[in-house]
């Protein structure tokens, strides 16, 4: 009985070598915000709202500014709170990780939206429902990149891939984003390095590269 109950579970919520998710490298991003813009213009969102966000990060370190940006999105958390929380059951965990919504059953209550600590679910003011990103489930079903993904012309944005990443050299956090570990968030950083895109701003405004400046690891 109670290897039925864990598997169940286990199925439920997927497990950590099959959990996808975005991987996130801060040395090749531009902040030109293509991958922003092909998801909202693929989904059809309004003016102001979108579901993935581009962040010019400014964080003092020892006397320094350091300065990247940060694309994010919905981290399909492995124990997220939206799916948890939501009175109507209108998230969904899938077997592979992925957190999907189901608007048919939503009613606008904003649970989600206040329960997010990563404020990834979203209210559509035209029809005061909530929308989230689904990693494009449905294009990656059909062996397609999530619109992002394939929007971002230097590869700053992956899909999580065993066999492209070794997990124990990526990041659960960068300088600068909420430490909230508790949602268990699938999403992982490269590890920052100062050079082409990640800078250090010196008292006297002169920025400080090291490295090879066409470093794209």
């Amino acid at each position: 009985m109670l290897i039925t109950i864990v598997s169940s579970i286990w199925s439920r919520w997927g497990s950590k070598m099959n959990q996808k998710g975005f991987v996130f490298n801060p040395n090749r991003c531009l902040g030109c915000r293509s991958c922003q813009t092909a998801c909202s213009v693929n989904h059809n969102l309004p003016p102001g709202i979108t579901l993935r966000k581009v962040t010019a990060i400014e964080l003092a370190m020892e006397g320094r500014l350091l300065k990247y940006y940060l694309s994010s999105s919905c981290n399909h958390c492995l124990n997220p709170e939206c799916f948890r929380l939501c009175p109507n059951h209108a998230y969904r965990k899938r077997r592979d990780g992925i957190v999907v919504f189901d608007e048919g059953k939503c009613k606008g209550c904003g649970t989600c939206i206040r329960s997010c600590p990563f404020e990834a679910p979203v209210l559509l003011p035209d029809t005061g429902k909530v929308i989230k990103c689904d990693l494009c489930f449905a294009k990656l079903e059909e062996g397609e990149e999530p619109f992002c993904i394939g929007a971002c012309p230097v590869g700053a944005l992956k899909l999580f891939d065993p066999s492209e990443h070794h997990e124990h050299l990526l990041l659960k956090v960068l300088p600068g984003i909420p430490r909230i570990q508790v949602t268990r968030p699938a999403a992982r950083y490269h590890p920052l390095k100062i050079g082409k895109q990640v800078g250090l701003q010196l008292p006297n405004h002169t920025m400080m590269k090291e490295g090879s400046s066409n470093d794209s690891s």
